[in-house]
């Protein structure tokens, strides 16, 4: 039998989670688009699809023209990708050897940790405080000239965000070192700041992001990278044939031309966390501050979130949790809709958490 490569051997991937009844459930466990993508807009765009574009390979001048007009680069400083994690690979291909030092935060998004391994590179953790705080020398003091990567969600998958002043620091440290920083800005139109207009400023920055969280278009896999031309040029000799399908680039060409969609889902999601942030605290339980779709938030010490979480789904409500690792110890994490979901979500939610809390109670007083 023919062995496969060390550091793929060594490797371990989850098993995917298969859902038969997807149209029948509210997945709150994936930060993806909570509400149908608007009918009259999907109508429109699969209207305007010609049997040609349907037999024919992508053509995706007109997507990167529309990207660089939006963005304020240039053509030559965008890379797409078929969603930000062939962008994050394709950094990890171009740039990272075998025994190569790569910087990231913990918790973080998974498949950075997943590529170090793919690469033989050696992944250096920085951990978050247990009161979700990150000081910045943290993060300056694990950079030295053995990292060739920083590789840094902004806003992170804990909801928190490093500030731009406190990025080009980590930016110029490792410019100093001769390393790479790469910021997944996949949650920035949640929190709308970005470190894209400083790509010119700095040899060693790039910017990934991807179209499946604000814009809604997860399974089409859409994202892009914007750096300079010489990185972009490195980049480009590893990238797939075509980046996306036609059919993709279709989608995302409409939403750039009507950044409402984009826009009003936006403000939606952010109604939603300002009424989940209302409700969980008429219960006791505050919701640490997030910039991105989704919320955390902290069960009572003994409640019982896995029960929580599967009662949840049997009502055909997904969440993710409970973690147990800091600092998200005995956190469920929800990905935040239009509040009017969010109202719906409450009502079975709150329904099960008083019977839980209820359960918790008896048994404090049985064992006093």
């Amino acid at each position: 039998m023919v062995e496969p490569k060390k550091n793929i051997k060594k490797l371990f991937r989850t098993s995917p989670t298969f859902i038969s009844r997807i149209e029948k459930i509210v997945r709150l466990d994936k930060n993806e688009r909570t509400t149908l993508f608007p009918k009259e807009h999907l109508d429109k765009i699969l209207s305007s699809i010609s049997p040609e574009e349907v037999v024919a390979y992508p053509e995706l001048e007109p997507l990167y023209e529309k990207l660089s007009k939006w963005l304020g680069v240039n053509r030559e400083e965008i890379l797409i990708s078929s969603g930000s994690d062939t962008g994050i690979r394709a950094v990890y291909e171009v740039y990272v050897d075998e025994g190569d030092e790569v910087v990231m935060l913990t918790p973080t998004y998974g498949m950075y940790e997943v590529y170090c391994k793919m690469f033989g590179a050696m992944k250096i953790d920085i951990q978050y405080n247990e009161d979700f705080s990150l000081p910045l020398e943290r993060i300056a003091e694990k950079i030295n000239d053995h990292t060739k990567l920083v590789v840094l969600a902004n806003p992170n998958h804990t909801g928190t965000v490093i500030i731009e002043a406190d990025l080009k620091e980590i930016i110029e440290k490792a410019n100093r070192n001769s390393a790479l920083v790469l910021i997944d800005e996949a949650y920035f139109h949640f929190y709308n700041n970005t470190i894209v207009p400083f790509i010119s400023n700095y040899d060693n920055l790039i910017v990934v992001r991807t179209f499946s969280k604000a814009f809604g278009i997860a399974p089409l896999r859409v994202g892009f990278l914007v750096s300079n031309k010489s990185v972009i040029e490195q980049l480009y000799k590893v990238k797939l044939t075509h980046e996306i399908t036609g059919i993709s680039a279709k989608f995302t060409e409409y939403l750039l031309d009507n950044l409402d969609i984009m826009e009003e889902y936006v403000t939606d999601v952010i109604s939603g966390k300002m009424y989940l942030r209302e409700e969980f605290n008429n219960y006791g339980i505050t919701l640490p501050e997030t910039h991105a779709n989704f919320v955390y938030a902290e069960l009572p010490e003994g409640l019982d979130g896995r029960a929580l979480v599967e009662q949840l789904k049997k009502e055909s409500y997904y969440i993710s949790g409970p973690f147990t690792r800091t600092p998200f110890r005995n956190h469920i994490r929800i990905t935040v809709g239009p509040e009017a979901q969010m109202r719906e979500f409450m009502t079975v939610f709150k329904e099960i958490y008083i019977s839980l809390l209820k359960k918790l109670s008896t048994c404090k007083s049985e064992v006093g």
